[in-house]
């Protein structure tokens, strides 16, 4: 079959290799449909992330299931599913507390032998292990473009607004307005604010960030803090939203906040370690929350949202291209030329 595969740093290329074959009896054999590209790609492609030379790249996938194992009990060949981008057993310690993000047989697809060693979703075909508790069947009607990002980056957004405790009325600041930030921007009204901020530096992401409901704040023509601060009267916003990762943002996620605001930070970190701000945190009754998202507990209330036209994901969709123009793709999505990119098979 064909499939992205990386080769090295800054090189991922289309190969043949190996149609995946069922292992355990609770995976399942997907034909994908539908792939994209994420940003946590990107943490390979620049080599910050270990993965073995001729791994499978891609988590953000949908797909017909076209063999099942005998111990799947949710879904059988013909079903259209999406998946979330780790596995969950659905039984340990950690996922019968609802915490599927913990769980203690996580595997995360694309990400070769260090995470799990799984297939990635950038391919004709991908197992998914642990299928009964790793995919949500597509709502009848529903496009995959529509449904694919409940498996990552729409609840991840999803996630990061719910941990920023937003109240009706609220102020919030979405730092970065990538995919992430841009569903992020979705997300939040749900919860009712009053104003939806979204800073940036790329014209074109603080354009559809506005044309999706937010305040543009492009950092690179105004001091994002400052500037947050007179729109607030002085107090800062409510809540923060933090959806990059880089100190900077995470500072400015940090300033930007009243006393006794909320930051959720939902960024892959780009440090191992950082000087948490104690001091300010303990001076303004700050909460802080991080970390990745716990995905399935997200996917089906997601999926019922968009079905019931209350989100529209597919949106953010700047470019659609097929499988085997994955490395021209990347170069793209490397160079902020797309906003959000999907890959055929």
């Amino acid at each position: 079959m064909r499939a992205v595969t990386f080769r090295d740093v800054g090189d991922f290329q289309i190969e043949d290799v190996p149609k995946p074959s069922l292992q355990a009896a609770s995976d399942v054999l997907l034909k994908v449909t539908l792939g994209a590209i994420c940003g946590s790609d990107l943490h390979i492609y620049h080599g910050h992330t270990p993965i073995n030379p001729g791994a499978v790249i891609g988590h953000e996938f949908t797909g017909v299931i076209e063999e099942v194992g005998p111990e799947v009990r949710r879904f059988r060949a013909g079903d259209r599913v999406v998946a979330s981008f780790f596995t969950a057993c659905g039984h340990c310690y950690l996922c019968r507390r609802g915490w599927f993000a913990q769980c203690v047989d996580k595997g995360t697809f694309g990400h070769g032998e260090y995470f799990g060693n799984l297939g990635g979703g950038q391919a004709e075909w991908v197992v998914v292990p642990l299928a009964d508790h790793t995919l949500e069947v597509i709502p009848e009607g529903m496009s995959d473009e529509q449904a694919i990002f409940v498996g990552d980056i729409l609840s991840t957004a999803y996630f990061g607004a719910e941990r920023a405790e937003i109240r009706p009325g609220d102020t919030v600041a979405v730092i970065g307005a990538g995919p992430v930030g841009l569903l992020a921007v979705m997300a939040a009204q749900l919860f009712g604010p009053a104003r939806v901020y979204a800073v940036d530096m790329i014209d074109a992401r603080l354009e559809l960030a506005q044309e999706l409901g937010a305040i543009p704040v492009n950092a690179a023509e105004v001091h994002p803090v400052e500037f947050l601060e007179k729109a607030t009267h002085g107090h800062g916003v409510d809540r923060s939203i933090e959806c990059v990762g880089l100190i900077s943002a995470v500072d400015t996620a940090f300033e930007c906040v009243r006393g006794g605001g909320t930051i959720s930070m939902v960024g892959v970190p780009s440090k191992t370690e950082w000087q948490f701000p104690i001091m300010q945190a303990w001076m303004k009754d700050l909460t802080f929350r991080a970390g990745w998202c716990n995905v399935q507990a997200y996917m089906r209330p997601l999926l019922d949202l968009v079905a019931a036209g209350r989100l529209q994901p597919e949106r953010i969709i700047s470019h659609r291209m097929r499988l085997e123009e994955a490395p021209e793709a990347y170069r793209m999505f490397d160079a902020r030329e797309a906003t959000k990119i999907v890959l055929t098979p």
